[in-house]
């Protein structure tokens, strides 16, 4: 890397004496790891990106709908159809060539997560379901990692860091709420998003450059409508002692000795069937022949509400989005 261009490129932030050429050269040599390049992620990743975060890896499995538009602005209408951590990591790219960008085109697995975790400094859960959370939280936990969670709905949204050095996701949230709405039930304001992505971007900055300052073991609850920010400290909270592990399955791993069970509602279950599937409310006497419980909904969260106090003896009850299960897929 070219020194003088650096200096260049990084002399408004080097100037700064919380940043310097020693920090500079730290977030260099880092690497981040963004699940999910939506309103979150892809601000977020942008602002990294432009910090001089050596290595930058998206995992997103979703392509562009116009519906995003009026909140993942990085986007363009003739990006319509195309893979977000594509088209992201291209931006990236033309943003600053002097560092690592890799886009995975993929969904967060229970078979690709330990790989990835251990690739990257710090985890940055920008994905728009549960079941990823409790994924990424407990690989965190696992492999003593940062864990940087942020979600908002509507104007209202938190941003906290977990694992390592602070108490788990799960001891903070031990199940998700029964009731969780998403941006396509309930909306989400643009500009709300796009700034918690960037409070996300600043906290990831903060953890690398070691500020005592940094959101660890703190929740940061925010309404931006009504322009009021408070802070929780849960430093003190207790670890879960028991609690039902997350195992997110790719479509061609389902075989057939799984139990698919569909939890979304009767009608949505007639609307776009599923074969060789059983609903929830429908389950055969005895399920103890399978080797695994498969269980599926739009989001996950319905799915991983299911697998929640589950006594069945099977080897690992898992769960998979009705958007990965195509009607014609068996």
């Amino acid at each position: 890397m070219d020194n003088s261009f650096t200096n260049h490129r990084y002399s408004r932030q080097t100037m700064l004496p919380e940043v310097g050429e020693h920090g500079q050269q730290r977030l260099n040599n880092s690497s981040v790891l963004i699940i999910g390049a939506g309103g979150l992620g892809s601000p977020a990743a942008a602002y990294l990106a432009g910090s001089g975060i050596g290595k930058i890896t998206v995992v997103d499995h979703d392509t562009i709908a116009e519906h995003n538009l009026h909140r993942q602005v990085f986007y363009r209408e003739q990006h319509i159809g195309e893979y977000k951590a594509k088209v992201l990591a291209d931006y990236l790219k033309s943003l600053n060539s002097d560092i690592t960008i890799n886009a995975i085109k993929t969904r967060l697995l229970s078979s690709n997560v330990e790989q990835l975790v251990n690739e990257h400094d710090i985890i940055l859960d920008c994905a728009d379901n549960f079941a990823t959370t409790y994924l990424l939280n407990d690989t965190c936990q696992a492999h003593n990692k940062y864990l940087i969670s942020a979600s908002i709905i509507g104007t209202k949204g938190y941003l906290g860091i977990f694992c390592k050095t602070a108490p788990s996701y799960r001891a903070v949230f031990p199940t998700p709420p029964e009731f969780a709405g998403n941006c396509a039930s309930n909306g989400v304001l643009g500009p709300a998003v796009g700034s918690l992505a960037l409070m996300q971007a600043q906290q990831v900055i903060m953890l690398l450059l070691e500020s005592e300052n940094a959101l660890i073991g703190k929740l940061l609850n925010t309404d931006f409508w009504l322009s009021r920010f408070t802070t929780m400290d849960f430093n003190s909270a207790p670890e879960p002692t028991v609690f039902n592990t997350i195992g997110i399955v790719a479509r061609e791993e389902i075989t057939d000795s799984d139990l698919l069970i569909d939890c979304r509602s009767d009608e949505e279950q007639q609307n776009a069937p599923v074969k060789n599937s059983v609903s929830v409310r429908q389950l055969p006497e005895d399920i103890s022949c399978y080797k695994r419980l498969v269980y599926f909904c739009v989001s996950g969260n319905r799915a991983y509400q299911q697998t929640i106090g589950n006594d069945v003896k099977i080897k690992q009850s898992v769960f998979i989005c009705s958007e990965d299960i195509a009607t014609d897929l068996f």
